[in-house]
């Protein structure tokens, strides 16, 4: 065997390395954006449900005092 036999196979071990690092890689970004996606959906969800609430206690505040009696 010769040295640039030996050199075209390491080079060829790392390439299969360095490829499956990269497939690996890719893995994680999908994970990645997969949570990033559903924590942007959340935060939606979240505005609105706050939005709702402070909707509905200000026009608690303006109606509750017309129900009750008035004081003397």
């Amino acid at each position: 065997m010769t040295s640039l036999e030996r050199d075209v196979g390491a080079l060829e071990a790392r390439m299969e390395t360095v490829e499956q690092e990269i497939h690996a890689m890719r893995k994680d970004v999908r994970e990645i954006r997969d949570a990033l996606v559903t924590a942007r959906g959340g935060w939606k969800t979240l505005t609105l449900v706050i939005g709702f609430s402070v909707s509905f206690g200000a026009l608690l505040s303006r109606v509750f005092p017309l129900l009750m009696p008035p004081r003397f």
